[in-house]
Formats: structure tokens, C-alpha cells, sequence
């Protein structure tokens, strides 16, 4: 038997907040990098093709209505490959501000080849330019598969689309992103995980209905009813009663012809009522413009499934104790899975086999309309024999910390929600994996908790994580700033030799405290001392004059304190008798800084201080001597400060026969 469906979207009134002179503006971002040539798991075409699938299809929505908003269409990313410097700034808009029904909107990708890389940081930059003000009746919708090396301020990039919520509204579809990037994307505008085609056309035809008010499809559908007369229904005594998009749905199919008022999406439907007694029975009827879809409805025969939500031993409302009787003895699927979205997105799926059972399957932490299926393993859609509907409550959990705190110090972390033993707050790299744990306290233990913060001046994020799944059910960002760190040190007297410096910071593994000159740059250094060797830290004094610092190094790189040092001039004096006979020994008596090394040389005069012919410490003391050369001549002795190598003081002498 076959029944025709005629579905048509309820409508709804527009906006009253868009302004009547401001047409609303639709706008895609694309991402065309070569990763979106990737093709789906058991179906064809490849992710920009479902893409097109989408435009094409919102083409024919429009087509023909009296409200046209102005779309325009930018990519990036298709054009350079990833190895050349320019391709972060690879975007450009291909279709401009015109009325959706003008154009052709599907063929505006046609020529896009999926091929390099490029930034969606960047792309955004663009999405501004071409809006030029961002207003409320403004929509962006971003379809992207992932974030590239070039994403540094997507922060910054968002905020200047939305604006607190005055400016657009941007919705973001994701193909295939890692849960981080799930997590970081979420953060900034809608999300939505695109799994297959369907359900990109569905999410994006969604975020235009409720964004514009505009009814999205009206289009009728040839519906197959296979094989319906064998399950002993009678017609007028049978219902149809469900879901369609989380609605509620009744059909009577009595009636001459079957109105289902639904928009694109999947339903789920239970029919039930038959002569022979109330059988129940699940079909999922996925919606699709320009497609015919069949119901197959299977006996249910004597199959009896049931389950409950137990608390699953962790104090928690955590899984379904699912139970049935009298299947078939083949081979069969348990599956838990949202109502309303496609078939392949199932939160558990078990084989079974025997008429008999039960198990028991994990809830998921969010709150959500689920449905409990045993069902044949064949294509989606078909083979159900038996389904069970019911809510799921979720978890629901928020984390409160301050935005920013210094590296080494403490911050408060609070959280509201139930909590159960095995949950934790943890503190991690905002790029770390789910599963990573940096510092972490027991939840149960009671709110708030301090946390030690990290030295690495880097984006963290505080974490609930739940103890039965390992699932982030909430977070909040924490941004390191540079440690407190002190130096204190007594005045320098003329002639020290070391220095004592008090000091007091987070002393890192990696923290080091240096000796320098005033003007020195970066890391370089005179001398050095690590914090692991404790306060104070001894230096030896500099012996030239001038000015000096302290600084004290975060992992050996950022200055977290500096104590600006001055060295004042200490005299310097050298006493040599006027001359001195060949081979004899110069008493040289001596004043200066005594630093560690200094010494003296006699040289000829006007050499170099390579050129000495002898020398000696004046750790020796003064007087010391040098021994004069065996050659007639007027020869110099000198001073010499051994941490630069800098002469303080030159005396001449002859030698002479």
C-alpha cells in the first residue's frame, strides 16, 4: 500500500527585532582545504560535495518566496599549498551580497577544488570586511573540518562577530574535529558535529529557520508502506504516534490522505493498536528534499524490551538496565541512540544473540531524548523490531575560577552541580587531550578547592570531569600571567669582590638568576646562580665601573624582577722603581680592586697583552715581583681586571745593562 505524505513546515511569524529596513544576511564560510576532498564512510561523494548538496537544496527553499535575505558565500584554503608562507591568508569571497534566489547558490562551488590549507582566524577577518557592521539579523554559518597551525586569536576573531550578542549569529559545522577542537569551537559560537550529509542539510536548514522564521519545505513525499497488512493492523484502528525533530507527531491513517506537518530532519515514529491485540513498533524516517522514502514497518512479533536508568553502582543516575524476551535467535543489535537525529549516531551498540537477556548500556552525560532499539544489523532505517523511548536527565555541572592569575600563586575553583565519587577538577593545558590530568582534587571533597598555579605563562583551563565516563562537563579558561618574583642586595662597597643577593620567587626547575650589565639584552650574563641552591645567591662583583643588574629569569627566558647594581670606581695604583738591570727581579707595589684573576704583566712597550713576558696574581699580595727581560729597553707593566680583560692601570720602566 502506498500512501502519499504531504510535508509542510509550520510557519511563524518573523522577528519583530529586524529592523524592516535592514534585509537579513546569511553569509557561509567555507572551508575548501584539501582535507574536505575526504570522502564518507559507506556512501558516495566526498564532504565539499555535501556542501553543495546543502546550497543546492536552500536554493530550492528560497526559490519563489516573497522574503529573499542576502546571502553571500566566502572560501579559504583551496588555493596554497600549506608549505607556502602565504597560505594562512588564502581566502577570498566568491559570491557577494545578493538576494538568495538570484544566482545560482549550489554552482558557486563548482569550480572550488579542495587543495591547500589556510587559517579560519584569518577567514574571519574577511567574514568582518564583507559585513562590514555586524548587526543582529546577520547569520554566519562556518563549515570547517579542522584547525590549522595558523589559528592562534580565534578568541579575538569571534568577539567581533558576535560582539556580546549584538552583532551576528554564527553558527559553526564541524566534520570529523577531535574533541578538543570541538570543546575550544563551542566556546566561541553554536556548534554542530556533522557525522554525514543529511545531517549537515538538517543542522544547516535548522539554524536559517529559526534564525529568519522562514518555513524551509514543502514538499511531498511519496511514503511506502511495505508489507503492512501482514503485521495485522487494521487501518482504521491504527495510529501513528512520535517524535519529528523532538515535536510531537499524530497521524490518523484513516484519513483519505496523511498530513505530517514536520521540516527537514528524521523522525521517529512508534505505531501502535491492532486487532489482534497493542503491538508497538519503531521506524525512522529520514527527510531528505528531492528524495522518496520508504517505511517498513517489521513484525514485532512476541518481543518484549524494556529498560530502566539505575544509578549504575557510582551514586549517579549513569546507566539503562535493558531486558528483553522472545527475539529471534539470529543475530541482533542493541542500540542507544538520540531521538531524532540520523541512525548511525548511537551512543552504545552491542551484538546479541538468543531470545533472552538483558545489559546494561552507559547513559551519556548530557540530557537528551534517547532511544533504547533492538533491531536486525542492516541498513539504517530498517530492520527495528522493538524500541523503547524515554528522557534522559544528563548531567548538568558549571566551573567558576578567575580569568587570569600569577604563575606560582594560588586561585579559588568552585563548581554547582551534583557531584559523585570518581569526579575531578583538574587544571591542563587548554590544548591537552580529554584524557589528560594536570594538577587534581577529588570533587567530592566539597567546593571551592585552591589550585598552585603553573609557572608556564600559557591558556589553561580548569576541567569537571565525570568519574564514570572521563567526560569534560564543563570548564573554564585560566591565563597565566608572570610570577611575583623579589631581589634585594646591600649596597656595593669599592673593592668587593662578591656580591650577596636576597631574592624570593617561584624558583622553576628552569628559573635562573643573572649577573648583567644594564644594557645587556635577553639572556646574556656576566654570572649566574640557580634558585634551587636557595637565597641568597652569590655573585662575583664586577670591577669595572658602570651600571649593572640583577634580573631574575622565569624558565631562564622572561624577567620577573630586576635590582639595578652600580659600580663605583675603586683607584688603582701601580709603584715600579725607574729602572731595573737586565735579569733582575721588579718589585711592582700595587692598589686596586684585587678582583678574583686580576693579575699583572710587563711588556714591551706599546705590545699587546698577548705579548707579556711575565706575570703574576695579585692574590699574591703587594708587593710582588716580575722578572725583568735580558734585553735593554723601556718596557710597561700593567694592570689587569681578569673578568674583561680591561687594563687599569700601566707604570713604564727601563732596563737596562
Amino acid at each position: 500500500m502506498r500512501i502519499a505524505a504531504f510535508l509542510l513546515a509550520g510557519l511563524i511569524a518573523f522577528p519583530a527585532s529586524a529592523a524592516k529596513n535592514e534585509p537579513t544576511r546569511i553569509l557561509f564560510l567555507v572551508d575548501a582545504s584539501a582535507s574536505m576532498a575526504t570522502s564518507w564512510s559507506g556512501s558516495a561523494g566526498d564532504r565539499m560535495g555535501a556542501v553543495r548538496t546543502t546550497l543546492d537544496a536552500l536554493e530550492e527553499v528560497f526559490q519563489g518566496r516573497n522574503f529573499q535575505p542576502e546571502v553571500s558565500l566566502r572560501v579559504f584554503g583551496d588555493q596554497l599549498q600549506p608549505s607556502n608562507p602565504e597560505s594562512c591568508a588564502d581566502t577570498r569571497l566568491i559570491r557577494s551580497w545578493i538576494p538568495a534566489d538570484e544566482d545560482n547558490l549550489g554552482a558557486c562551488l563548482d569550480d572550488i577544488q579542495p587543495h591547500g590549507a589556510g587559517s579560519l582566524a584569518l577567514a574571519l577577518d574577511g567574514v568582518l570586511l564583507d559585513l562590514e557592521v555586524p548587526r543582529e539579523n546577520d547569520l554566519v554559518l562556518i563549515i570547517v573540518d579542522g584547525l590549522t597551525r595558523c589559528d592562534r586569536d580565534l578568541q579575538k576573531a569571534f568577539d567581533s562577530l558576535t560582539l556580546d550578542g549584538e552583532g551576528a549569529e554564527v553558527h559553526i559545522f564541524g566534520f570529523g574535529l577531535n574533541v578538543t577542537d570541538q570543546a575550544e569551537l563551542s566556546t566561541y559560537a553554536h556548534y554542530h558535529a556533522i557525522g554525514w550529509p543529511a545531517q549537515l542539510i538538517q543542522g544547516v536548514s535548522m539554524a536559517i529557520s529559526q534564525h529568519v522564521s522562514l518555513p524551509l519545505l514543502e514538499e511531498t513525499i511519496e511514503l511506502d508502506l511495505n508489507a503492512i497488512g501482514n503485521l495485522g493492523f487494521e487501518l482504521e484502528g491504527l495510529d501513528i504516534v512520535g517524535t519529528w525533530n523532538k515535536e510531537p507527531i499524530s497521524v490518523d491513517l484513516s484519513r483519505e490522505k496523511l498530513l505530517i506537518k514536520a521540516s527537514l530532519g528524521t523522525a521517529t515514529v512508534i505505531a501502535t493498536g491492532s486487532e489482534q491485540g497493542p503491538r508497538r513498533h519503531l521506524v525512522r524516517v529520514p527527510v531528505v528534499p528531492e528524495r522518496r522514502l520508504s517505511l517498513e514497518f517489521f513484525k514485532a512479533g512476541t518481543v518484549d524490551l524494556s529498560g530502566h536508568i539505575d544509578e549504575s553502582g557510582w551514586g549517579r543516575p549513569g546507566v539503562i538496565e535493558a531486558t528483553w524476551h522472545g527475539a529471534p535467535e539470529d543475530e541482533l543489535q542493541l542500540v542507544l541512540q538520540e531521538n531524532g537525529v540520523p541512525g548511525g549516531s548511537w551512543f552504545y551498540s552491542e551484538t546479541i544473540k538468543g531470545p533472552d537477556g538483558q545489559a546494561s548500556l552507559s547513559l551519556p552525560t548530557q540530557a537528551a531524548d534517547l532511544v533504547l532499539q533492538l533491531r536486525t544489523p542492516v541498513g539504517l532505517g530498517d530492520g527495528i523490531i522493538a524500541a523503547v523511548l524515554f528522557f534522559s536527565p544528563g548531567r548538568a555541572m558549571t566551573l567558576e575560577a578567575p580569568e587570569k592569575a600569577n604563575a606560582g600563586g594560588s586561585v579559588a575553583v568552585s563548581w554547582d552541580g551534583e557531584s559523585y565519587s570518581g569526579d575531578v577538577v583538574t587544571l591542563v593545558p587548554v590544548e591537552a587531550p580529554p584524557e589528560a590530568l594536570g594538577t587534581v582534587v577529588e570533587a567530592v571533597e566539597g567546593s571551592p578547592r585552591d589550585f598552585f598555579v603553573p609557572f608556564d605563562q600559557c591558556s589553561y583551563e580548569f576541567r569537571y570531569i565525570d568519574g564514570r565516563s572521563f567526560e569534560v562537563l564543563a570548564r573554564t579558561p585560566l591565563e597565566v600571567r608572570a610570577a611575583i618574583a623579589g631581589l634585594m642586595a646591600l649596597p656595593i662597597t669599592p673593592g668587593s669582590k662578591t656580591i650577596d643577593v636576597h631574592w624570593w620567587g617561584p624558583a622553576g626547575p628552569m628559573d635562573v638568576i643573572i649577573l648583567t650589565t644594564a644594557d645587556a639584552e635577553g639572556s646574556e650574563y656576566l654570572d649566574w646562580a640557580s634558585p634551587s641552591d636557595g637565597s641568597p645567591s652569590r655573585f662575583r662583583a664586577p670591577q669595572t665601573p658602570g651600571d649593572y643588574e640583577i634580573r631574575y629569569l622565569i624558565e631562564g627566558k622572561q624577567a620577573a624582577a630586576t635590582l639595578p647594581l652600580k659600580i663605583e670606581t675603586v683607584p688603582v695604583s701601580l709603584d715600579v722603581p725607574k729602572t731595573v738591570r737586565v735579569g733582575e727581579r721588579l718589585r711592582v707595589a700595587w692598589t686596586g680592586p684585587q678582583g678574583p684573576n686580576d693579575f699583572l704583566i710587563l711588556v714591551r712597550r706599546g705590545q699587546n697583552l698577548g705579548k707579556q713576558l711575565d706575570f703574576a696574581y695579585v692574590s699574591a699580595g703587594s708587593p710582588t715581583s716580575l722578572a725583568a727581560p735580558g734585553r735593554p729597553g723601556v718596557y710597561e707593566v700593567r694592570y689587569i681586571a681578569a673578568l674583561r680583560r680591561k687594563v687599569l692601570a700601566t707604570a713604564t720602566v727601563k732596563v737596562v745593562r
